[in-house]
């Protein structure tokens, strides 16, 4: 039973390390810009978009692959299988539909050419509009998160 237990916290630890090197690659492979998003205050039920663009600053070629929403009230618009030669630029474009009332984050999942994955984050808060406010509630501008 020991045997066992090393075995499956040995393999774990393994497969941590391996994500944990991955996630390092990419950003020594590629620059993001709005990979952590705050869409700030946005009205309930109306969708809202960003974009998070992607450089190149390897010596190699770089193919953006595919781009996973974690969940179905996110849309993402990107180029399949979109080659980037060094210094080159990718965009991806992310809708949220606006489905959440109160504070909400989600994420999505980039993946690249070479096994490499790159997880993003949007995050604001939905705010619903009422009779008594005809304008609208104050909507914060859209900033990115800075870490």
């Amino acid at each position: 039973m020991q045997k066992f237990t090393f075995i499956t916290a040995f393999l774990a630890l393994t497969l941590v390390s391996m994500q944990t090197k991955a996630q390092t690659k990419v950003e020594e492979l590629l620059k993001f810009k709005n990979d952590q998003y705050d869409f700030g205050k946005i009205s309930f039920g109306k969708p809202a978009s960003y974009s998070i663009e992607i450089t190149n600053i390897s010596k190699d070629t770089v193919t953006l692959i595919n781009v996973r929403p974690g969940c179905g009230c996110t849309t993402p618009n990107f180029k399949a299988n979109q080659k980037m030669a060094p210094g080159q630029n990718a965009q991806i474009q992310i809708t949220f539909n606006g489905s959440a009332m109160g504070v909400f984050s989600r994420y999505t999942d980039i993946e690249f050419s070479g096994g490499l994955k790159m997880q993003t984050k949007f995050t604001g808060e939905g705010v619903a509009i009422t009779n008594n406010n005809a304008t609208g509630p104050a909507i914060n501008k859209p900033t990115p998160i800075h870490q």
